[in-house]
């Protein structure tokens, strides 16, 4: 089975270095022109089927990618990014930092010791959701050799990718946030789970 996960395209919350989370927010100019460039250039993989967050960004970038391609989107919560709570829409831009945490930060740089905003999601359950969610596929017969595209968000794809490698909970971000479109092929066969490339972009 290999499964294409790809981050969604651009948004004016990405370009303005905004908390966007579970806020549902559209894809920009730029980032429809990614998501163009990014199915040319998996315009000769044949799709078997298509998950997708439920959040508009994901959707919209899922359905340029899929083209002509006669396959329905599966939308499902176990790709949806992590919600940031009360803080959402607030900045992170240097110079325009407007988040009452002043320990946010570790969000990025030491995510064991982030503390999780009001009415927010914990990094420990977004892990948790997308590696269920991953498996969950691989493990499924009715998947077996097939091609799967998966659209997700930043920081639930780290979420799949750390929960799989079973990697520790300072590592989450090893690898880095995947650029807007960047995509990831997984192959699992048989249990056996593995990465052939991560964040290729083809702009």
């Amino acid at each position: 089975m290999d499964i294409y996960l790809i981050r969604h395209g651009e948004t004016d919350y990405n370009k303005g270095r905004r908390l966007q989370g579970v806020t549902d927010i559209p894809l920009n100019a730029r980032g429809i022109e990614l998501a163009e460039k990014t199915a040319e250039g998996l315009r000769g993989i044949s799709f078997d089927r298509i998950y997708s967050s439920p959040l508009i960004r994901a959707r919209r970038t899922a359905e340029i990618i899929r083209g002509e391609r006669d396959i329905p989107i599966e939308e499902t919560e176990g790709l949806r990014e992590i919600s940031f709570g009360d803080y959402e829409g607030l900045t992170v831009l240097e110079g325009s930092y407007n988040i009452p945490d002043p320990d946010f930060m570790n969000f990025f740089h030491a995510p064991e010791k982030y503390h999780t905003p009001p009415n927010g999601e914990s990094i420990a359950h977004l892990r948790e959701r997308t590696t269920s969610f991953a498996r969950a596929v691989m493990d499924a017969p009715e998947n077996e050799g097939r091609t799967i595209l998966m659209a997700s968000h930043g920081a639930a794809i780290r979420g799949m990718l750390s929960g799989l490698l079973g990697l520790p909970a300072a590592q989450f971000w090893n690898g880095g946030v995947h650029k807007n479109c960047a995509v990831t092929l997984l192959r699992a066969e048989r249990g056996a789970f593995g990465i052939v490339f991560e964040n290729r972009v083809y702009y």
